[in-house]
């Protein structure tokens, strides 16, 4: 068994492929999570080029919230620690779509997946000694308009960026009430924003976002600039000294008002609960 272990969501790419380069270079033994093998295989073999076995691959759509636990099976046959989980896979859709299950897509992505990931690996999380989950929030969540009895955007209106900011308002929400819920354990979990960072990201965009993609990623920072943040958070005693907060540029940020409101994060974890069919 690995002395300490980190799993990564979306680690094939972007933030994700250099949070687990980070995480590797700590030494950590790092589980690099990716959609499939055809864009994860290249990433893999880059890491292992740098740190050897101590990355390897695990599969996993989180657009499919069954595939969660068929990834939590894969890992806990090979491991019985989880010192680290990023939360970090999340992507934006031009047009309403839905997951496996059913929700719209980047609601279901971007914070179902969280929430079912951080749900299905925390009875193994609690039993790691000093664990953090960290989550990859975002600004975007400015611009959201959260609806809490509508939380598919089930209108005939659909607006990618407002969809966008509101998962991203859900994963801040989700932040604080798991540091709620997580009182009186040793776990510390924290979210951030890495930055207007040049990845793939926007590619499932449609319209003007498509069409000006290529001009915003000028002026955009590199993934490696937008990682530091979150290996802050995973890696440092100044992160561990406070739990539930949202932070960029390695600072504390208080986030919006809507970012604050504890009783909406609440009413958010019990529908998300719904959501999942899951009951504590």
């Amino acid at each position: 068994m690995a002395d300490r272990v980190c799993l990564v969501t979306g680690g094939n790419s972007g933030i994700g492929f250099e949070l687990c380069r980070g995480m590797a270079a700590a030494g950590f033994h790092v589980v690099m999570v990716s959609r499939g093998t055809e864009r994860g295989q290249p990433a893999l073999e880059k890491l292992q080029a740098e740190f050897g076995d101590s990355v390897e691959m695990m599969l996993c759509d989180m657009s499919d919230l069954d595939n969660i636990q068929k990834l939590h099976a894969e890992y806990t046959a090979k491991f019985d620690r989880l010192d680290v989980l990023f939360n970090n896979a999340g992507a934006m859709w031009g047009k309403r779509k839905l997951t496996a299950q059913g929700n719209e897509m980047t609601f279901g992505v971007n914070h179902l997946g969280y929430f079912e990931m951080t749900r299905t690996f925390l009875p193994l999380i609690k039993t790691t000694e000093g664990s953090r989950i960290i989550n990859t929030a975002s600004v975007a969540h400015r611009m959201a308009h959260l609806r809490l009895d509508n939380l598919n955007h089930e209108n005939k209106w659909y607006s990618q960026w407002r969809t966008y900011g509101n998962s991203k308002l859900c994963n801040i929400l989700f932040t604080r009430e798991l540091a709620r819920r997580l009182e009186g354990t040793s776990i510390i979990t924290h979210c951030f924003h890495p930055g207007v960072v040049r990845t793939r990201f926007g590619s499932g965009a449609s319209g003007l976002v498509w069409l000006f993609w290529p001009i915003f990623r000028v002026l955009m920072i590199n993934a490696k600039r937008g990682a530091k943040t979150g290996l802050h958070l995973a890696l440092s005693e100044d992160a561990g000294s406070s739990t539930g907060q949202f932070w960029s540029s390695m600072k504390r940020r208080k986030g919006n008002r809507h970012a604050r409101n504890d009783d909406n994060a609440t009413i958010l974890w019990e529908k998300s609960e719904e959501m999942v069919n899951v009951r504590n």
